[in-house]
């Protein structure tokens, strides 16, 4: 079972929403230590070591649109546009991510671990993102989950907590101390979870039901959105 677009864009632009920066670009913004090997980016999307991302259909339309509008005056370290340009940007950025999310899926998560994952927002948040961090570090996360669901444990609320386990409280390789960055992450992810677990399909229900409700259904994830928003800043 594979996730739906439609329900893995929502997830994926929450992962930007919270976990991706805006707008960084070389030749603008300086290259401090750490960045030599990265190239101009937006929403974790680096055009330079993404390698076949960039040359998606998505890909390619998402630097043409930020080619087409950037500038050095406006486009300050971090920078995100304002709409409509943000939306466009978002929705592309979940198609480029959505195939990778899917090989790596079908690579690394055992059919039944993979049908739950696919029917959890907490779950799939916590492997979207991981399609950011990487093969290694989603193989590392899709294993623990794989050994959990092998040992019968197919509660999804558990299998939730083991997710946040494996980013916090281990690094890359069994016994490993964890990783700052990806402890990080997943304690970011931590602060969102209760609020993740019914927040997509809620809505994607509600704007299936009735086209005239979908604007009200929009507004309450954007407030649902900022109380995410203040949640993150808090910890």
């Amino acid at each position: 079972m594979s996730a739906s677009r439609e329900k893995f864009a929502t997830v994926t632009k929450l992962v930007i929403d919270h976990l991706e920066g805006g707008y960084w670009n070389p030749v603008y913004h300086g290259v401090p230590a750490g960045y030599e090997n990265s190239g101009e980016t937006m929403f974790g999307i680096d055009r330079v070591a993404g390698g076949d991302l960039n040359t998606t259909a998505a890909g390619k339309k998402f630097w043409s649109l930020i080619d087409a509008n950037k500038s050095p005056q406006v486009w300050k370290w971090n920078y995100i546009p304002p709409e409509p340009l943000r939306s466009e940007l978002k929705d592309l950025a979940a198609d480029i991510i959505y195939p990778r999310y899917e090989q790596y899926s079908n690579r690394y998560l055992n059919p039944k671990t993979k049908e739950i994952v696919n029917k959890d927002g907490r779950l799939i948040f916590h492997f979207s993102y991981a399609t950011w961090n990487g093969p290694c570090w989603f193989k590392k996360f899709a294993n623990d989950l794989n050994a959990k669901v092998d040992a019968g444990v197919t509660n999804a609320d558990e299998l939730a907590k083991a997710a946040i386990d494996s980013r916090t409280k281990e690094g890359l390789r069994k016994g490993d101390p964890p990783n700052s960055l990806i402890a990080q992450g997943g304690r970011k992810i931590e602060a969102l979870s209760n609020q993740l677990k019914d927040l997509v399909s809620a809505g994607i229900k509600k704007a299936r039901q009735n086209p005239i409700t979908t604007a009200l259904v929009t507004s309450g994830l954007i407030i649902s959105i900022y109380v995410l928003i203040t949640q993150i800043k808090k910890s």
